[in-house]
């Protein structure tokens, strides 16, 4: 873009001029002083540029100024040309006194400016010289700068014509005898590697980094009333550019921006300046890459052109020169500078193009190496995995006799189709959009089809509301063809499970309908997504008695056969972890991201590693539990949507703790807060609990204190999900013993945890509520908590979850230290026996803070130290007796009490009547023999039932 693209320029923002100006254009001499202003696109070059010039301006120097265009559209010295336009026809006479007739002639040749002042000579075949054209400017540079000095200012460096680069080498290696001062801006990526050694080797150049801004500066350049979610976005994705800053802020919202979204090209036609230095066949190839997507090859980029291999290297090189498009990861693989680049180039096409060129497109998608979970091993299967998915609800054949408007409908649905199973919702939904309003000729079924595809590609942006209102809309339209009724109402209940709501209405005839269907895999996916329903509302039996079906199917069916219908090993794994059946919950999810790995079915993969980390996590395999969370962000990141970036990062935040890389789990548990932060949806709920743990263990009270702020405890209390209420609900009685110190909220959590639990009838559930109700005991009954925590042990071990199971260890260790050291410290080594070997540094941390912090002795110990006095009255504080009680309940006097108390808080180095009650008189109830009868809770099955 000239001058750093036509985007919007941004004021200074407190960006300070790096150059002393009054070093710069006061210094004496008379050699070129060469400013060099390098840096990324849209970060303030230009703007770095315009402030040097009006200070230049200030200080009485003469200014020539211009910004170079795309070479392939400039005459020679075009750059030079126009610097000096305005100049040298306002001194014309002045600047031609002291040049030779020669020179004047060649002046006059690539000035326009000059030519009535120059003689007329016969017409000169081929462009100037470098060397006769550097050496006529010198002369005019000598007579134009005059006493006061020449700012020469060339913007757009890197795409200057071949000859004004020359004659730029020529003044800066022989510079004329004036006063002058050449900047120079460019991208230093784009710019060519002569030009970049000449700046860098100029005698006398100085350097103007233009750095990022801070977030600070960056905010004011925002609207004011911008949303704090927003607003945090742009800034976190600007990276402190600020034309970036700008340009994302005006994109549209299904972008991550500020503006309306509106159809087509109109939202990007900022960004077509970027490649404007493009020809035909770099322009081609560009918009052949945005269909291919990230990342793409230029082989395949060759395959949808169709140009031929000369040419497309050329626009290859093109499009790298430009920067218009990077190396990849992968090799001899490219992906776009910036999304809102592809974006650009994506809607300057036409929609028959798109069409087109993504039917292409689908012969184009790799099959891999056959995936180890094969069954019954590979069969020779060579068709585009993108066409077998789109067929998969909906043959070619289905529709013999379809006239051009339901066949344009059709080939709209599959190319939506094959974006969505690519990973690419927004685009999608461009193409599915379009078929939101139907011709009467269109199937019922393909129209739900249709429907369906469209609310994927929301779900995987996030928007459950909206994929839920658009199949509650078509529903009715579809509701005589029971074959698109059931269609309908899958996806109904897929979008409610994953959103974490109810499905409205309730259980679905039509779902039932297409359990009884001859298709093992139409009926595999009814029966599995019932299943999950029936996990995550607490009917545990009827969901293993179903599940057991689905996994016997699934087994027996090879891996080709499901690709079709992959997220069936979703479902099944997601419900079979509901169930805490985890080690099978491991396999499927494994088996699934194996498949949809192998086949590019890149919309699935976040959810399948996702599911992965946490089931690995629960096991206690901490390092593929990060592996499979690090895969779960990459995939979420190509798609790009809040809600699966957000699940990722609170995975991740989690294992990275875990883990004991504390820095990672606060940086990656932010990033997932930001995204959640907007959004009022169950599953952003979902999410910010998820983060309370990680952010209260790693000590993050700022993050803790936002995330309550945002109203999600309240409507915790009416979690809809009872498969994952023992878990919430036992991190929120652990935050409100241990941290706000309220016993009553505690035990309300406590008290939702047991109820789950009773409902599910599920060791893990079991435990995790024997935990919660620990926590509500663990300040005002410490004894009582050590039980519940010890009842959790042996129950958490039975439900295999070896990380759990060391926290009731620490859980007991806590409650026992002030009871007995000797306790407390038995339970602390529990804990590192488990965790040794598993990698969970971070819970190996805690428990070494807890042996440090750990009393050196027991209760007994410490009455020890006192008197048979001192014990009774520190037996007295404890139960809450004031002064004046204990010298009536002793027959002492007020003084000799006060006297007692100073010793006693003496000897046990405490400040306070509650340490003493806490420290002593709570201990000595449970470890002296006089107490041996106190009434404690009987077994852990009493609370649960």
């Amino acid at each position: 873009m000239a001058g750093d693209g036509a985007l919007p320029r941004p004021a200074s923002a407190g960006r300070s001029l790096t150059a002393d100006a009054a070093h710069l254009f006061d210094a004496c001499g008379t050699a070129p002083y060469v400013v060099e202003i390098p840096g990324q696109p849209w970060i303030g070059k230009t703007r770095m540029l315009h402030r040097i010039v009006e200070d230049a301006k200030a200080r009485g120097w003469s200014v020539a100024h211009a910004a170079a265009g795309p070479a392939a559209n400039a005459a020679p010295y075009q750059l030079f040309s126009d610097a000096f336009e305005d100049l040298f026809s306002e001194r014309a006479e002045t600047v031609l006194q002291g040049v030779s007739l020669v020179c004047r002639r060649v002046l006059g040749r690539v000035f326009p400016a000059l030519g009535p002042a120059t003689p007329v000579s016969a017409p000169h075949p081929g462009p100037v010289p470098t060397g006769l054209m550097g050496s006529a400017l010198r002369q005019a540079l000598r007579g134009l700068t005059g006493p006061s000095g020449l700012v020469l200012a060339l913007d757009d460096v890197h795409w200057a014509d071949p000859a004004s680069l020359e004659l730029l080498e020529s003044l800066v290696r022989r510079p004329p005898d004036a006063r002058l001062v050449i900047v120079v801006a460019h991208r230093d990526r784009q710019s060519p590697l002569r030009l970049r050694g000449l700046l860098a080797s100029a005698p006398g150049a100085r350097r103007i980094d233009v750095g990022p801004l801070t977030d600070q500066e960056l905010a004011a350049l925002l609207p004011e009333g911008t949303d704090r979610p927003v607003r945090r976005s742009l800034l976190a994705r600007a990276g402190g550019n600020p034309g970036l800053l700008l340009a994302l802020a005006a994109a549209p919202r299904a972008h991550g921006g500020t503006a309306p979204d509106a159809p087509g090209l109109t939202p990007f036609t900022r960004f077509l300046e970027e490649f404007r230095a493009l020809s035909d066949d770099g322009w081609l190839a560009a918009q052949s890459a945005a269909v291919l997507g990230d990342a793409f090859t230029f082989q395949e980029v060759r395959s949808l052109t169709a140009l031929p291999a000369g040419r497309l290297a050329d626009a290859a090189a093109e499009l790298l020169r430009e920067d218009i498009v990077r190396p990849a990861e992968l090799a001899d693989h490219f992906r776009f500078r910036h999304p809102l680049l592809r974006a650009t180039a994506y809607h300057s096409t036409g929609e028959q193009w798109r069409l087109a060129a993504h039917t292409a497109a689908t012969g184009l998608v790799r099959l891999s190496a056959p995936c180890v979970h094969t069954q019954a091993g590979p069969g020779s299967h060579r068709t585009p995995v993108a066409d077998r998915v789109r067929s998969g609800l909906l043959g070619r054949e289905a529709f013999p006799d379809a006239g051009d408007g339901t066949a344009l409908y059709e080939q709209r649905v599959r190319t939506g189709k094959a974006l969505v199973v690519a990973g690419r919702p927004s685009e999608a939904l461009d193409v599915l959009d379009r078929t939101s309003s139907p011709g009467v000729e269109v199937p019922l079924v393909l129209r739900a089809e249709a429907a369906d595809w469209r609310a994927r590609a929301q779900r995987l942006l996030g928007r459950y509301a909206l994929a839920e209102a658009l199949l509650e809309a078509v529903r009715p339209d579809v509701a005589d063809e029971p074959e698109a009724l059931a269609l309908i109402d899958l996806a109904r209940l897929a979008a409610a499970l994953e959103r974490g709501s109810p499905l409205p209405g309730g259980e679905s005839p039509a779902v039932r309908w297409a359990t009884g269907l001859t298709d093992p895999l139409v009926r595999g996916y009814a029966w599995a997504l019932l299943g999950a329903q029936e996990a995550d509302e607490g009917r545990t039996a009827e969901a293993a008695v179903r599940l057991r079906g689905v996994a016997c199917l699934l087994d027996g069916l090879d891996d080709l056969a499901l690709i079709g219908r992959l997220d069936i090993l979703y479902w099944l794994a997601r419900a079979l972890a509901r169930l805490e059946q985890d080690t099978e919950a491991a396999r499927h999810f494994e088996r699934g991201l194996g498949l949809a790995s192998a086949h590019e079915l890149d919309y699935l993969v976040p959810q399948f590693a996702t599911g992965l980390a946490e089931v690995r996590l629960r096991l206690g395999r901490i390092d593929p539990a990060l592996e499979s969370g690090h895969r779960a962000m990459r995939a979420a990141h190509r798609i790009g949507g809040d809600c699966l970036l957000a699940e990722a990062g609170a995975g991740l935040a989690r294992a990275a703790w875990i883990s004991g890389d504390r820095t990672a789990a606060l940086r990656t548990a932010r990033e997932a807060a930001q995204r959640a932060e907007a959004w009022r949806e169950p599953w952003a709920d979902r999410v910010r609990l998820s983060l309370l743990e990680t952010t209260f263990d790693t000590g993050d009270q700022e993050l803790c204190k936002e995330l309550l702020s945002a109203g999600t405890m309240r409507r915790a209390a009416s979690f809809p999900v009872v498969s994952l209420v023992p878990a919430v609900a036992e991190v929120l009685a652990r935050l409100e013993g241990e941290r706000r110190g309220s016993a009553a909220e505690a035990g309300r959590w406590a008290a939702a945890a047991e109820e789950a639990a009773g409902r599910m009838r599920l060791p893990g559930a079991t435990g995790l509520a024997l935990l919660a109700r620990a926590h509500h005991h663990r300040v005002t009954d410490p004894l009582r908590a050590a039980v519940f925590a010890s009842s959790a042990v042996v129950t958490l071990t039975r439900a295999g979850r070896p990380l759990d199971v060391a926290r009731a260890h620490l859980a007991v260790a806590a409650a026992w230290a002030g009871i007995d050291a000797a306790v407390a410290r038995s339970q602390l080594d529990e804990a590192q026996v488990l965790l040794e070997g598993r990698g969970a540094h971070g819970y190996a941390e805690h428990a070494a803070d807890l042996a440090t912090n750990a009393p050196a002795h027991s209760a007994d110990a410490r009455l020890a130290r006192l008197s048979s006095r001192e014990r009774e009255i520190s037996m007295l504080v404890s139960d809450g007796y004031t002064n004046q009680q204990i010298a009536r309940a002793l027959r002492l006097s007020h003084k000799t009490v006060e006297t007692h108390l100073g010793r006693i808080f003496k000897k046990l180095d405490v400040g306070s009547r509650a340490q003493v009650a806490t420290s002593i008189g709570r201990a000595a109830r449970f470890t002296d023999a006089r107490f041996a009868g106190r009434p404690v809770p009987a077994a852990a099955s009493d609370q649960i039932a």
